[in-house]
This record gives C-alpha cells, sequence and structure tokens, in this order.
C-alpha cells in the first residue's frame, strides 16, 4: 500500500544507533569500544502522485488556471499536475475518455451533466472527503451545491451525496440605464419595486419612433432558467419531475406578462427588431434581466450612466427569487489518486482558490458570499453588489439540470416563443407547449429507467 503524505509538512523520521562494548577474551584491558555510525535525521524520499487535471479553455483562462495550479504544486510538492486543456469539443473529448478508461483525475464540472454521469458511474462521490476534510460546504450559497447532489433514482439534483463542489454562482443581473431615466423623469428602481413598477417606467421611457424601449425580453434560454416563473408561483414540472406544468395558474401568468410587455404595454422591442450591437450596450433599451456573466462587457460603455439593482417583486406573492448556476469541479471515478485529487479539487473550490480567481477574474463570482463580495465591490456599476444580495436574500439552483433538460425544453418551448415571435394566442401556445413537455417528459422517464 503506497504511502499517503501530509498536505502540510512531512514527518522527518530519526534513524538511531546501537552501541555495544565488545570484550576481549583473556585479556587484561578491555578492547577498544566499537561505534556505530553517528546517529542523524533521515528524510524519506518523497512518493510522488501524479494526476491529470483536464478543462476547457478560453481567452487567458489557461494562464489563470496555471497560476492557481502552481501555486498548488508548490505547497504540495508530493503531487505533480499534469494539465489537458481543450479549446473545442471538449465533452467530446472527455467522453472518448471515459469510455476508453483514460479519464482525467480532476476536472472542470457541468451542472448540467451531473444527473447523468453520477448515474453512470463517471463521478467519485465526494461527501465523505467533504465530512472528512470539514470542507465548509455550509459556507456556499444553497443553490450553488444543490446542483451538485444527486440521489441514485431522482430525476434531477438537488437531494442525495455530492458528486462536486460548486466554484462560481452565476445568477440574474437587474440593470438599468439612469441616463434614460433622468431624461424621462422617472425615479430609479428602488427595493419596493415591483412588476408593475417595471411596467410604468417602461411606459414613460418608451418611444418606439426614436427605437427607444424600456426592457428588454430575453430569449428562452434566459426565460427558462425560471426567475419569473418561480416569482409568479409557477414551475416547470411537478415535484417529481413527471407532470408538465408550464400551463399552471404562476406559470400561465408569467409567460402571458411577458407576451404583454411586447404586444400590450408595448415597453419592449418585438423581436425581429434590428439592433447593431447588444441594445442595453447601445442605449436603445432601459433596463433588462440577464445573467451576471454580462457585467464585463457592460463595464466597458462609456456613453450613458448604469446601475444594477435588486430583482422587482412580483405584486402577490411578494418574491423576487433569482437562480443560480454553477460551474465547479469534480473528481472522476477512475482515479488511483484519490487523496491527490481531493486536496487539488478542495483547493480549486475552497475560500483560498475562489479568492485567488476573484483577483485573476476568472471563475467568477464565488459561491462563497464573503469571497464573493470582492467582484461585486468592484464598480463598475456602483450598485453591483445588489445582485448578491438578491442571492443571499432570494435564490435557487437552476431549473435546467435535470435529465434531458434541453431536449424537452428544444421542443416543447418552440409554440411559446413562436407566439412571442408573431403576437399570436398566449394561452394556446401554452396549452400546446405543455403536451409537447409531457411527451417529452415520458420519453426521457423511459429512457432514465430503462
Amino acid at each position: 500500500m503506497s504511502k499517503q503524505f501530509n498536505r502540510r509538512d512531512f514527518l522527518k523520521l530519526a534513524g538511531t544507533g546501537v552501541a555495544g562494548a565488545v570484550l576481549a577474551a583473556c585479556a587484561p584491558q578491555p578492547a577498544p569500544t566499537e561505534m556505530a555510525p553517528e546517529a542523524t535525521d533521515a528524510e524519506p524520499a518523497v512518493e510522488m502522485q501524479k494526476i491529470v487535471f483536464s478543462s476547457y479553455t478560453w481567452s487567458g483562462y489557461e494562464a489563470a488556471m496555471q497560476d492557481i495550479i502552481d501555486s498548488f504544486v508548490a505547497e504540495n510538492p508530493d503531487i505533480e499536475v499534469e494539465g489537458q486543456f481543450v479549446p473545442e469539443d471538449y465533452w467530446t473529448k472527455v467522453q472518448t475518455q471515459v469510455a476508453g478508461g483514460s479519464a482525467p483525475d480532476v476536472g472542470i464540472a457541468d451542472y448540467g451533466r451531473v444527473v447523468t454521469y453520477a448515474k453512470d458511474s463517471v463521478l467519485l462521490n465526494v461527501s465523505d472527503l467533504v465530512d472528512t476534510d470539514s470542507f465548509p460546504v455550509d459556507d456556499m450559497l444553497e443553490g450553488a451545491v444543490a446542483q451538485y447532489r444527486w440521489a441514485p433514482g431522482d430525476f434531477d439534483t438537488g437531494n442525495g451525496d455530492l458528486w462536486g463542489l460548486p466554484s462560481d454562482a452565476q445568477g440574474q443581473l437587474f440593470a438599468y440605464n439612469k441616463t434614460m431615466f433622468d431624461d424621462a423623469g422617472v425615479d430609479y428602481p428602488s427595493e419596493d419595486w415591483t412588476w408593475d413598477d417595471l411596467v410604468a417606467a417602461g411606459q414613460a421611457i418608451t418611444n418606439p419612433d426614436e427605437n427607444r424601449w424600456g426592457f428588454l425580453v430575453p430569449g428562452w434560454g434566459m426565460q427558462v432558467r425560471g426567475w419569473y416563473v418561480w416569482q409568479a408561483g409557477g414551475d416547470f414540472v411537478s415535484e417529481d419531475y413527471k407532470t408538465a406544468m408550464l400551463d399552471s395558474p404562476g406559470s400561465m401568468e408569467a409567460w402571458q406578462w411577458v407576451w404583454d410587455l411586447i404586444y400590450t404595454h408595448k415597453i419592449a422591442p418585438p423581436p425581429g427588431l434590428e439592433f447593431a450591437t447588444n441594445p442595453f450596450m447601445s442605449g436603445q433599451v432601459a433596463m433588462v434581466v440577464d445573467g451576471v456573466w454580462w457585467v464585463p462587457d457592460f463595464a466597458t460603455i462609456e456613453d450613458f450612466e448604469w446601475d444594477m439593482a435588486m430583482m422587482p417583486k412580483h405584486p402577490k406573492t411578494g418574491s423576487r427569487v433569482t437562480t443560480i448556476e454553477s460551474d465547479g469541479w469534480w473528481i472522476y471515478s477512475g482515479t488511483k489518486a484519490v487523496d491527490a485529487s481531493w486536496r487539488l479539487m478542495s483547493r480549486l473550490a475552497g475560500k483560498d482558490g475562489q479568492t485567488r480567481f476573484g483577483e485573476l477574474n476568472y471563475v467568477v463570482p464565488s459561491c462563497f458570499p464573503e469571497v464573493g463580495e470582492l467582484w461585486y465591490g468592484e464598480t463598475p456599476p456602483d450598485n453591483r453588489i445588489k445582485a448578491l444580495d438578491n442571492l443571499v436574500a432570494e435564490s435557487r439552483k437552476t431549473y435546467i439540470t435535470h435529465n434531458e433538460v434541453w431536449t424537452i425544453l428544444g421542443q416543447c418551448m418552440i409554440p411559446i416563443e413562436a407566439a412571442m415571435a408573431d403576437g399570436t394566442d398566449m394561452e394556446a401556445a401554452v396549452a400546446e407547449s405543455t403536451l409537447i413537455m409531457q411527451d417529452e417528459l415520458d420519453k426521457a422517464w423511459e429512457s432514465f429507467t430503462a
């Protein structure tokens, strides 16, 4: 059995010698004593553990990742880390490696693949490692951690053991153009704002003749994250994930509200209207809900003042729930170096690692609120921290985590998206989408339990 070394200091083993007197027989004087070699401190050779870390990559990320790995290796000289950075078709490569028995030891994680990978025994269950090492998982945002929990037989993540750990916690932002608000004489969004206030402000700001709009309706990929459907008290599926609920009262209200922004209140540009660039960044739309990953792009805006606020609340439920989606890290089940792999993974996911990622401006914002404050405390805008306040106050893991979710949504959202595009009846579209979703759910369950 190979010897595992402590992650802090190596033990130094002291060698000891034994001296004894050798008597010469029939001699009047004792023979000279033959001394054993002088005792010395001896440091055993370090038994190296080599692990492979794997990730997709993008501009600047590989250098940032190497910075983290280099500091880890410097503090763990018994571990050698080989980095595999794949610029294209990353998950195809991983699937090939898994099938061929050559999967990496540690890799970047995808919350949308947790169910499939855990069910197929691709991932190592790290719950015992988390408990043994007292890893501060309870300090992370609950919605971030939930994406990496799975129990055998479950159609979605959220319960059971841990099959990875989150790193970032990306939610939605509510951004607004202060200059457009000032020009229209409208007060800035407050924490008391509701959906109704958003509509009222949008009506005061909108001028279609000047291609100036109050709000930008996000595409369906952002709509299905879950935020406004859940704010209205609706849902996509039943608690057991076997019944489509796109047409439940709360859900129907949410779909209709978004449609009304375009066709009834007329504060949102109709789909298909051409913009030279992102309409919020170009100053043509006053308010937008989108992912916080847009902050670096919005930070380049120079033509007007902008800021962020808490999500407007639903006027009846009072909910301003936003969602969390978290990339993270996991260990592949085929690793032969569990200790070394866990030490690297826990560094990447831990507070020290996430703090360093924040300094490098990659894998941000952190899922530890106190670490995330470093990124959210930066400017612009002045109130970036409001997005974090919203996550801490009311958030949950994104909807897009269950088995075959994108296959199901890719089919069932077609009628809803068509109604958004051409203004046809939303209630009829939702009814059709619900039937499609139910059929797709049934097929997904049949495949899941086969």
